[in-house]
């Protein structure tokens, strides 16, 4: 019988750690990957994660990496970012890791009594406008938006004061919708990308980053400004989805993040030809100024401290950026992705977000009834 280097291996590791009850103790596939240098253990982590991130997660290339070369399955289960940190029909759950879109969400989870171990922020990706080429030519031709090249900007202060003054799609020269301008997003108290949009509409109305100062002086005008949306969806997907099945009609104007279109893009090329060659044709667009939807990953328990440090491998980083839209951690682009010119290569003007107590007490405000 021939002995083989993988078998002569097999055979001094178990000698050296005290002959068969050694080996039995270990395990032979704990053996085979410390004389191959196969990976680490693996080991199966739930948690709740932002809609935002499931086809990230879910992408075959990126659970082969966690697994390889981390050792990491993943029970990844959609939550709104607000209520994975805050209800206790979720935190009471014990799940081992959260990853909510908004770096306040750790100083929720602390608040709410998590047992917050590590944290880093993986992603981040800026809030964004989305609207239709009819609706961006009215707002061009009335000043609100602005377009360097092929990138187009929003001067938010100025269409919010346009908003609460009550400003019609007729006035603005968009006959065909009916009623008053509108920008639409999630319910504030569930998901992020309406958070973030409660978030960015007290930084503008305080002229700086928002403070409960200042929002006891704005909230009223913060809630003028949801108020005019009417329902709002729990999930900043489904508000996606809806956007892009609903058309100019049902969503002239609405609230995401940048990582939505180039995602969409990349994961449906053909269906992205048709809408650009299309007369009405979505637009994206950067407010100014903005806020960044930073994703932190939150581990809850001993075991979960694994997926912190796997989730900055700069190759998971790169597939992040190139096959889904996310940013870095510190706001830039990776080397692939798509060729789409409309795209800011740096985000544009962004403002920190409030803190905590300030994004509490706007949220509180906005779901106590007028």
């Amino acid at each position: 019988m021939t002995l083989t280097r993988r078998g002569l291996g097999l055979g001094l590791l178990a000698t050296g750690i005290g002959g068969t009850a050694g080996v039995a103790w270990l395990g032979p596939e704990r053996i085979e990957r410390f004389v191959t240098g196969a990976g680490p253990d693996p080991v199966r982590l739930w948690g709740f994660i932002g809609g935002e991130k499931m086809d990230f997660v879910r992408n075959p290339k990126v659970r082969d990496l966690l697994s390889r070369r981390h050792g990491l399955t993943l029970d990844a289960r959609r939550a709104g970012s607000i209520e994975m940190v805050s209800d206790p029909a979720l935190t009471g759950q014990h799940p081992q890791w959260v990853w909510p879109a908004n770096s306040v969400m750790t100083q929720m989870a602390r608040g709410n009594g998590l047992p917050v171990r590590r944290d880093e922020i993986v992603f981040n990706s800026p809030l964004v406008l989305y609207s239709w080429t009819p609706v961006v030519a009215a707002l061009e031709k009335a000043g609100f938006v602005e377009r360097h090249g092929a990138v187009h900007t929003v001067r938010m202060a100025a269409l919010m004061d346009a908003i609460l003054r009550g400003l019609s799609w007729r006035e603005l020269g968009v006959p065909e919708l009916y009623g008053r301008v509108v920008v639409t997003t999630t319910d504030p108290a569930r998901s992020n990308s309406g958070f973030s949009f409660a978030a960015l509409l007290a930084n503008l109305f305080a002229g700086d980053v928002a403070t409960t100062e200042t929002l006891a002086r704005d909230g009223e005008r913060i809630r003028g400004v949801f108020a005019r949306m009417g329902y709002k969806e729990a999930s900043s997907g489904t508000h996606w989805n809806s956007y892009l099945t609903e058309g100019m009609g049902g969503k002239p104007l609405i609230a995401g993040y940048e990582s939505q279109l180039v995602e969409f893009i990349l994961a449906d090329p053909a269906r992205w030809a048709a809408l650009k060659a299309a007369p009405v044709r979505p637009v994206l667009l950067y407010p100014t100024p903005t806020v960044a939807s930073a994703h932190p990953i939150i581990s809850l328990t001993a075991e979960a401290d694994r997926l912190v440090e796997a989730l900055i491998d700069p190759d998971l980083q790169e597939l992040a950026w190139s096959e889904h839209g996310f940013r870095g951690r510190l706001g830039t682009v990776g080397r692939g992705g798509p060729a789409l010119d409309e795209l800011s290569p740096t985000p544009v003007n962004l403002m920190p977000m409030p803190d905590a107590p300030t994004m509490l007490a706007a949220v509180q405000r906005l779901k106590t009834p007028s």
